[in-house]
């Protein structure tokens, strides 16, 4: 069954942010803790710029993404997001190559990553073989790696998003000493076209846990 991965962008109007936090953490936890079809709900701020968020959700399938945007907390969200957001609202349309991820609790020293891999023409499906082989066996192998998803752009396969959390920056620099890792770095040097990291934190993270998915 193919999951649902959404990726939102969402700017935060000036003196808003607690507002926004608080309806965002109020949808996130009622719904991954209520909702079956709900397996996780990341809400996350750039660290440079606050008020610049992104939002990265999975669901079980679309109708559990249907049944998700009739709730109560999601009609709350949607009430009062004219207050708080700014008309930077944007959906990135995404297929999900890899969702694999642990149960885990957030701590103020969880790590959160988000990086986007533009992959050069002809090249991908040597990326995505050498990434996913990678990926498995970080969330396999690793007891810090809690949460790795891999998606690329429906309208463009070539660009990949990935969304990252690990226990911590301990967990994290031992995950880039694996000999998994390092193989992937060395594999893909010459196929990848750009790389971009965007520098984030968490401010509300919670999932169900034990999702493995391949497409």
């Amino acid at each position: 069954m193919l999951p649902i991965f959404n990726i939102f962008e969402l700017w935060v109007k000036e003196n808003e942010k607690n507002a926004y936090v608080a309806v965002g953490k109020n949808n996130i936890t009622k719904s991954v803790l209520n909702d079956e079809g709900t397996l996780g709900m990341y809400l996350v701020q750039e660290k440079e710029n606050p008020n610049m968020t992104y939002m990265f959700e999975v669901y079980e399938d679309d109708k559990s993404y249907q049944e998700h945007i009739k709730s109560e907390q999601y009609k709350e969200f949607l009430r009062q997001s004219p207050t708080i957001l700014t008309n930077h609202k944007k959906k990135i349309q995404v297929m999900p190559e890899y969702m694999g991820d642990k149960k885990f609790v957030q701590t103020r020293n969880t790590r959160v990553n988000y990086v986007t891999v533009d992959v050069k023409e002809g090249f991908n499906d040597a990326f995505r073989e050498i990434v996913l082989d990678e990926m498995k066996q970080s969330i396999k192998k690793e007891e810090g790696v809690y949460v790795i998803y891999a998606a690329t752009a429906k309208e463009n396969p070539d660009k990949w998003y990935f969304f990252e959390i690990y226990e911590n920056e301990k967990a994290y620099q031992k995950h880039r000493k694996t000999a998994h890792f390092k193989k992937y770095i060395e594999q893909t040097e010459n196929i990848i076209e750009n790389k971009e990291f965007i520098n984030i934190e968490g401010i509300k993270l919670l999932n169900k846990g034990n999702l493995n998915y391949v497409k």
